[in-house]
């Protein structure tokens, strides 16, 4: 098929979400479809990169951060990607749309639906569909609900990475609409991450890795990391990320002394895998989730993994054998069970157990996955 693919952010750009549909888009060319990306553009990037079976057209709006978007950036983008493909589908048809987020590429895909009559499915990313976090993000929620819905029931299918998730759009577009809403997990490329444990630090080096903002949570990390630091000195840590948040966490971190944590900034593939390689445990405590792309990769590398009930952990994070689930907000939990794991794992050379890595990664591996996406792509345009 030729699938158009909508995200306002995709790699370098961006997070989770657009790492996510990389990933697909990526592994749904290498199975022959021909994709053609649209995104966002910023200073530094080509306009248009083309690679065998996949183009990438990145369009000039107000987005200005690499790392986030504000929702005046998005209705930007909306605009442009208006404009511009009401041109484009004019000379290139496409068989269906792939948006990424039902807001803002679910409203591009929908526009485009009704001028050209192109099919078109939704990737949730979790915060996107009400209500998962109805408190944080009410006010969004409340104004776009109506036509959030409408995207929604009007798709050939809504995927979601988590069960949660699914539960939640089931309720949101009703009974009736119910059997569009496919569960796919995230996953992780299996060839590039793996559990070297004879080169994990010898002294307990923890990782944090995400975007510095609110959602992930870094400063409730950092009072962890404080207290921790108070406890049991002989660690390290590094924080992989960049965001509107670091200025704050490393004020926090002149402010108390904290000599054992190292801003790395954001890496490079290549640079993110030595880090995994080194890591004996990622703390990750998120606010909300879609399924952490970074959770997986730690398990992948063999990771122990100290987080909270954000969707998709649950699915991931078996109690006590690659991890450990803790309440939202709470820094005395996460210390404790860091130090839990020093003196009960860390010190007894723990290794998370062969036979769960290896049926973890039969469940989160991208080629598997993108199959899954290939399968129901196929099956639904055929019914359709």
């Amino acid at each position: 098929m030729k699938i158009l693919v909508l995200n306002y952010e995709y790699p370098p750009i961006g997070g989770g979400g657009g790492v996510i549909s990389k990933y697909i888009s990526e592994g749904l060319s290498k199975l022959g479809h021909e994709i053609t990306v649209v995104t966002s553009w910023i200073d530094g990037l080509n306009e248009r990169d083309i690679y065998p079976n996949i183009k990438i057209i990145r369009l000039k709006s107000k987005r200005k951060n690499i790392n986030q978007s504000s929702p005046t950036e998005m209705l930007s983008w909306i605009k442009q990607a208006k404009h511009f493909l009401s041109n484009y589908l004019v000379y290139e048809k496409f068989d269906l749309s792939f948006a990424n987020f039902a807001l803002p590429s679910g409203e591009v895909a929908f526009f485009l639906k009704n001028k050209f009559k192109l099919p078109y499915v939704v990737l949730s990313h979790v915060h996107d569909i009400p209500w998962i976090k109805p408190i944080e993000l009410y006010f969004y929620h409340a104004i776009y609900y109506s036509k959030l819905k409408k995207i929604c029931r009007n798709s050939l299918a809504n995927y979601v990475q988590s069960t949660e998730m699914k539960q939640n759009i089931d309720q949101f577009i009703g009974e009736k609409y119910a059997f569009k809403n496919i569960l796919i997990s995230n996953g992780c490329d299996i060839e590039k991450y793996v559990p070297f444990f004879d080169k994990k630090a010898k002294r307990l080096r923890i990782l944090f890795v995400g975007r510095l903002v609110k959602q992930k949570d870094p400063m409730t990390f950092l009072k962890a990391i404080r207290l921790l630091a108070i406890k049991q000195t002989d660690f390290t840590v590094h924080i992989l990320g960049d965001g509107n948040l670091r200025k704050k966490m490393e004020n926090y971190v002149l402010k108390y002394n904290l000599l054992q944590v190292v801003f790395k900034g954001r890496l490079s593939e290549k640079e993110m895998i030595s880090e995994y390689e080194k890591a004996n445990l990622l703390i990750a405590p998120s606010i909300n989730e879609g399924m952490s792309i970074a959770i997986i990769e730690a398990i992948f590398a063999g990771i122990y993994v100290i987080t909270t009930p954000a969707s998709g952990n649950s699915e991931l994070i078996s109690e006590n054998i690659n991890g450990n689930i803790i309440e939202f907000g709470n820094f005395k939990s996460i210390a404790d069970c860091a130090i839990n794991f020093y003196k009960e794992k860390f010190l007894n050379n723990y290794e998370i157990p062969a036979t769960f890595l290896n049926d973890f990664k039969r469940h989160h591996n991208w080629q598997e996955i993108v199959k899954k996406y290939d399968n129901s792509l196929n099956k639904i345009t055929v019914v359709r």
